[in-house]
């Protein structure tokens, strides 16, 4: 297990749960070149796991001394994929949290269990399907390309800019609103400057309040 934790320069991630979030985590890591080691307690599940991650193996998640024969404790980034069983969960991260692992994330089905990983220490706690919602549900205003949410309060979003901002400079921006990218027709990104003007035809990266965004993209 040690030249598992120490072969390659990026840093390992242990995911601890292999259901279809966990297995799709992983699956996404190994193709972005880091190393994983998957952990269930159901054969037939590591048994697929083993032919998509890095390492593959059979333990108790909730049971401490079995992570730690694992080394773990030795991982810089540990995610704990469990989230219907919210015991499970919360006795698998209470664990990892023991060990000591610095970067611990967390998947939550509900308000209490998200409440409750917060409590006992998870660093990131992660809700995968309200997060997958509110994003769908901004796309599917017709107005955004791509809408991320990191907090309650902070959103970025791409989207083809207002036509009230249009032969404005960025700095003209309503307040609120920070334009952190631009792409004019036929270029790439670049970092917005405040005295760029918005044209007919680019593409913005704005970033800002949920509600001041959705204000922003419904200007018109």
């Amino acid at each position: 297990m040690v030249s598992f934790l120490q072969r390659r320069s990026l840093p390992p991630v242990v995911i601890l749960g292999l259901g279809r979030f966990g297995m799709a985590l992983g699956e996404e890591l190994v193709a972005s070149g880091v190393e994983v080691l998957g952990v269930d307690d159901r054969e037939d599940v590591v048994s697929t796991a083993a032919g998509i991650l890095t390492h593959a193996t059979i333990a108790n998640t909730t049971n401490i001394e079995a992570l730690r024969q694992l080394s773990v404790h030795e991982c810089q980034r540990a995610v704990v994929g469990i989230g219907s069983n919210m015991a499970a969960s919360l006795l698998t991260a209470s664990a990892v949290i023991e060990l000591g692992v610095p970067n611990v994330w967390a998947k939550a089905d509900g308000d209490a269990h998200a409440k409750i990983l917060t409590q006992i220490g998870v660093h990131h706690v992660i809700r995968p399907e309200r997060d997958t919602g509110r994003r769908i549900a901004h796309l599917m205003t017709g107005n955004v390309e791509e809408y991320a949410e990191f907090d309650r309060d902070f959103a970025v979003v791409k989207l083809a800019p207002p036509m009230s901002m249009l032969g404005k400079q960025i700095s003209a921006v309503p307040p609120g609103i920070h334009i952190v990218a631009v792409r004019h027709p036929g270029a790439r990104f670049v970092v917005a400057r405040p005295d760029e003007t918005i044209r007919s035809g680019d593409l913005v990266i704005a970033a800002g309040d949920p509600e001041v965004l959705e204000a922003f993209v419904a200007a018109g």
